[in-house]
């Protein structure tokens, strides 16, 4: 059994708490409550090949600026990384590579994905799936995937992906 640290990173209220509860408790909730410093998760996963198992330390790292100085910690040890953005939230976006540079900074070069949230909000979006693409091409990312915290749609298959590349990089 692997023992995979992975980061959750992006803005403030982007939705990296919700998605984590989603894919560990499948359940949302609807109140938002900023997280402070930082937040585990534990959950073991089977990845469909080769049934390897991992076991998967979730870390749930806060976005305010006024937390960027304990975050070089926090990221010591990643073994991966989601970088969330707020397909509702233009500014989010244009973060994504600001988190990208502080994940290789302190980090090094580990495998990402970029993640645009709140796919249910379709009628508040100002992204589009091709920029998405567009940034995880240019960043070298892994994949772009586009989620709903509250539907659940596709947060299953974005922590499936990442893991399956991490383990990829660990043989």
């Amino acid at each position: 059994m692997h023992i995979l640290k992975l980061c959750v990173l992006g803005d403030g209220a982007v939705g990296k708490t919700s998605l984590i509860i989603r894919h560990v408790d499948k359940r949302f909730e609807e109140d938002y409550k900023p997280t402070i410093g930082f937040d585990i998760a534990l959950k073991t996963m089977k990845v469909e090949e080769g049934g390897i198992e991992a076991e998967l330390l979730i870390w749930d790292i806060a976005g305010q600026a006024i937390f960027e100085k304990i975050r070089e910690e926090y990221l010591q040890g990643t073994n991966g990384a989601l970088i969330l953005f707020d397909l509702t939230r233009k500014e989010t976006y244009d973060h994504v590579k600001d988190w990208l540079k502080e994940l290789t900074t302190f980090a090094g070069k580990v495998p990402f994905a970029i993640i645009g949230n709140k796919s249910d909000l379709s009628d508040q979006r100002v992204i589009s799936e091709e920029d998405g693409n567009k940034i995880t091409e240019e960043l070298e990312g892994l994949e772009y995937i586009e989620t709903s915290a509250k539907t659940g749609e596709q947060v299953e298959q974005a922590f499936e992906n990442i893991i399956k590349e991490i383990l990829g990089t660990l043989k």
